[in-house]
């Protein structure tokens, strides 16, 4: 099989969005390792080994908080405002959610519908 010269731009740049694509990472969330108290104030404890990066978003006010929690961390929450319910994505610290944190996304961010993503260092 021989390639022809005006193919060589279409291929190169199909090599080079695989490898973009093998660049970025992809892993679970990490919300098994958080210990929850959700009354007012909400409170919550990092039981991973690993640091967490965290957002928390209220349904009142919209509100978004985030806090890095090191291994064994916690973060405690003083919601302004009457009590009412919110969501939350919990990552391996550098990373995000691959759903954009957004109450457009409620259900799937309630329903731990997402995964978290980052780029590796190009380095």
């Amino acid at each position: 099989m021989r390639l022809s010269l005006a193919a060589l731009p279409a291929l190169l740049a199909v090599f080079a969005a695989g490898e973009a694509l093998a660049q970025e990472r992809v892993q679970g969330h990490m919300e098994g390792c958080l210990v929850w108290h959700k009354q007012d104030p909400v409170g919550v404890r990092n039981e991973c080994s690993r640091p967490i990066s965290l957002q928390l978003m209220s349904f009142v006010d919209g509100k978004i908080v985030t806090s890095e929690l090191s291994p064994g961390g916690k973060f405690v929450w003083e919601r302004q405002g009457p009590p009412g319910g919110f969501m939350f994505t919990a990552c391996a610290a550098g990373l995000k959610p691959n759903v954009p944190f957004a109450i457009e996304n409620k259900q799937p961010i309630v329903l731990s519908l997402y995964n978290c993503v980052g780029t590796e260092p190009t380095s």
